[in-house]
């Protein structure tokens, strides 16, 4: 996603190899767990279970993750062809477009999850009398509807280059014409997607959990079951741990920090491949946090996820 892929001549074929191999690796696993987990989890809240307000968030939450998994065998291909790009103009801008409006709505839907767990804790009353299902798919349409608006620029930025020789082509970024323009494009658009898909959203989540902590402990109302807290936290903290290196390490390169080919290749690779696994781990924490695993493997994974949601 980071690197002209004309740096690649750069480095030794062995070694870009052993890139390849670890990103289809990555690919595979992310892809076979995220279609596997999040089509089990829309399954269960979408057909299974009764529309409520929580049950609402986390569907829309697995709908992202599960339409930003089904876009990975392009990716798959493409590293099998050696990074050419066979599915022309229109795929690549479509592709590109959808990968980066399901990130943004997964990290929309983790915000307003905390922002609910938050006004549930601090005003049961309020919540109680104003907050239903219908305005939780009202507010999912519109989530949906502004990260598609912020992410539609990509829809013009990303277009396809064809080799030297005109025997490959490649779905890049492509600002503008000049290098200027360009540049300036490209730095502007890595700073907008750190702030709004990463830091507002994460300091807005620490903000809502620091807040319901505070509330229980000054009421002293930690009787009960203390997992699904567990598991929202742990959602959150996953989050953290693999989108805070994707959108990170793109910095480094605006700022000019010196590094080479082979080295600026593996770190954005494995950036890119960390956030990528965070689209399927939200299913193996609804089954796992906060439970026995011993006990898990003896039952039912779609009880285990329903139960979770009724928690």
């Amino acid at each position: 996603m980071y690197n002209d892929t004309e740096d690649t001549g750069d480095i030794q074929s062995n070694i870009f190899f052993k890139i390849q191999i670890f990103n289809l690796t990555c690919f595979s696993i992310t892809f076979i767990l995220g279609i596997t987990g999040n089509g089990l989890v829309i399954w269960i809240a979408g057909f299974k279970m009764k529309k409520t307000i929580t049950v609402v968030w986390f569907l829309n939450l697995a709908i992202a993750d599960f339409l930003f998994n089904i876009i990975l065998p392009f990716q798959i291909t493409k590293l099998i062809m050696d990074e050419h790009w066979p599915f022309g103009q229109v795929m690549c801008k479509v592709i590109a477009t959808v990968f980066f409006l399901n990130m943004s709505a997964s990290t929309s839907f983790l915000m307003i999850i905390s922002i609910d767990r938050c006004t549930s804790v601090m005003c049961p009353v309020w919540s109680k009398n104003h907050k239903s299902p219908r305005l939780a798919l009202t507010i999912s349409a519109i989530i949906w509807f502004v990260c598609f608006i912020f992410n539609s620029p990509y829809l013009a930025y990303f277009n396809i280059r064809h080799s030297f020789d005109n025997t490959t082509t490649h779905c890049i970024f492509l600002y503008a014409d000049d290098d200027d323009t360009d540049t300036m494009r490209h730095q502007t658009t890595i700073i907008v997607r750190l702030v709004f898909m990463f830091l507002i959203p994460f300091l807005l989540i620490v903000i809502c959990y620091s807040l319901i902590i505070f509330r229980l402990r000054r009421m002293r109302s930690l009787s009960g079951s203390t997992r699904p807290l567990k598991v929202i936290i742990t959602i959150v903290l996953c989050f953290f741990c693999f989108w805070f290196p994707f959108h990170a390490w793109p910095l480094l390169d605006m700022v000019d920090v010196e590094m080479n080919s082979t080295f600026d290749i593996v770190m954005s690779s494995l950036t890119f491949c960390i956030g990528l696994f965070n689209s399927c781990v939200n299913p193996i924490i609804y089954v796992f946090v906060g439970r026995d695993f011993k006990k898990s493997l003896f039952r039912s994974i779609p009880v285990l996820i329903e139960d979770t949601f009724k928690e």
